[in-house]
């Protein structure tokens, strides 16, 4: 008995932490216990309910053999022990050897003659024996598929009654075990206490993997939820902000084939057609790098890299955009500073920050791009002077459920140039923030690992 009691305390400790400091130990122990039941993530819920059915069988016939060896029953007890191997065999051919339908079919068969014998050498009907037999049919109805329910049903009452009918007729063969009443009434004891435990654990093994399903499921749902949406704002895009510029583009060129406009006339739709196309084509870059990011993935190249030799170029680029509104672009970047990065992706971040920043700037504006040494990060800054953003608005501004909006040029936003810069960022193992007052201006930092 002193070992049941020491089961009971443990697996009560497993499920009622006494106090907070407690809690600790509980997560791990119920991170150990995961580990010998298995994660949903490498085997089924039936699976996992019949190791925990393995787990408390073993623990059963365990203690059984040192109880029923303390009230008399040797033979019983010698019996049981290799029933004891033969669980951890076929929790080991479910748990390791994945072969779980193998193993709950021999569970069902072995369960049967084990019980036979039990009946046979546990004083019969006068014994615990119908009791044990009840505890494993629930057993048995806790780990078998829905369509062998009727026939393990079947099997449990055709066992029983053939033996009930054996003793009946056969009397002297199933003679009373028991020395005398005591352990005859501590045998009844022991029996309901454990199955009363079993029951209990087998439950809530149940009730907690249902759960943990449900949840799981639930959480699908909202990333299905969350990838429709992502559907939904790419759809958008390719029919608005990609026809849009198009149908301007082909205004523009119908216009420009009229053989009454001018040459100050043509030059104004010669620069706006420039100023469409560069904006179609960085639509078009967004638009299929977060393509990729979402179907394939992205392989990440990360290399040593000079940060003002990477991004000369990629300024100088965009400083032609900006002279459309007579926007200065400052480039602070010091000498020397050396970064661990993705060239390509810290390039197209760079560009679509101050193409953000062109765009939201009035004219005659200023955008400055530096960077500063912070510990072992290097903090890169695109700052400018333009419209800012609200406050409202800076929760969803790295995300797909971000408006697109106009810029101080009636410029139509890329939709998804800052998610591309958040993802990209995460991939360099970086991270990216911004801190904005409307009417002053917006700066968007980058954080990116120093080079050693």
């Amino acid at each position: 008995m002193l070992t049941c009691i020491s089961v009971i305390f443990l697996l009560n400790s497993i499920l009622i932490p006494s106090d907070h400091s407690s809690m600790i130990t509980k997560n791990r122990i119920k991170s150990n216990w995961t580990a010998l039941t298995g994660s949903p993530e490498t085997h089924t819920l039936e699976a996992r309910i019949f190791h925990v059915t393995c787990i408390f069988t073993i623990l059963l016939f365990s203690c059984s053999i040192f109880f029923n060896y303390f009230i008399g029953l040797y033979n019983l007890s010698i019996l049981l022990t290799p029933s004891v191997f033969a669980a951890c065999g076929l929790y080991y051919l479910s748990k390791f050897k994945f072969k779980h339908s193998l193993a709950v079919m021999v569970f069902c068969i072995l369960g049967n003659i084990v019980f036979v014998i039990f009946f046979l050498n546990n004083s019969g009907i006068n014994g615990p024996s119908l009791v044990i037999y009840l505890l494993f049919f629930f057993l048995v109805m806790s780990i078998v598929p829905a369509k062998q329910r009727f026939l393990w049903v079947g099997i449990n009452i055709i066992v029983a009654l053939l033996l009930i009918v054996y003793q009946y007729k056969f009397p002297e063969s199933v003679p009373l075990k028991h020395s005398d009443e005591l352990r005859r009434s501590l045998d009844f004891a022991y029996v309901y206490f454990f199955t009363l435990l079993i029951v209990y654990f087998i439950i809530t093994s149940i009730i907690d993997s249902h759960n943990r399903e449900k949840t799981l499921a639930e959480n699908r749902a909202e990333l299905l939820e969350l990838s429709n949406q992502s559907k939904n704002k790419l759809f958008s895009i390719l029919a608005h902000d990609l026809r849009s510029p198009l149908n301007s583009i082909q205004n523009f060129l119908e216009m420009s084939l009229d053989e009454h406009i001018n040459e100050s006339e043509k030059k104004i739709i010669h620069s706006s057609l420039l100023r469409e196309t560069r904006y179609t084509r960085q639509m078009l870059i967004n638009l299929l790098s977060w393509s990729k990011t979402q179907m394939d993935g992205v392989s990440v190249n990360l290399v040593r890299l000079d940060l003002q030799e990477t991004l000369e170029s990629t300024i100088l680029m965009q400083a032609s955009l900006a002279e459309e509104k007579n926007i200065t672009i400052t480039n602070e970047i010091p000498e020397g500073m050396q970064v661990i990065a993705d060239h390509d992706m810290l390039e197209l971040v760079i560009r679509n920050l101050i193409n953000n920043a062109i765009k939201f700037t009035p004219y005659d504006g200023e955008i400055n791009i530096s960077s500063e040494a912070h510990g072992t990060e290097c903090w890169i800054s695109v700052k400018d002077n333009g419209v800012g953003i609200a406050k409202t608005n800076e929760q969803n501004i790295f995300s797909l459920q971000s408006a697109s909006t106009y810029g101080t040029n009636n410029e139509k936003g890329v939709g998804l140039g800052l998610v591309l810069c958040k993802e990209f960022i995460l991939l360099q193992h970086g991270k990216i923030w911004l801190e904005s007052e409307p009417d002053v201006g917006t700066t968007f930092f980058i954080s990116l690992k120093m080079a050693v």
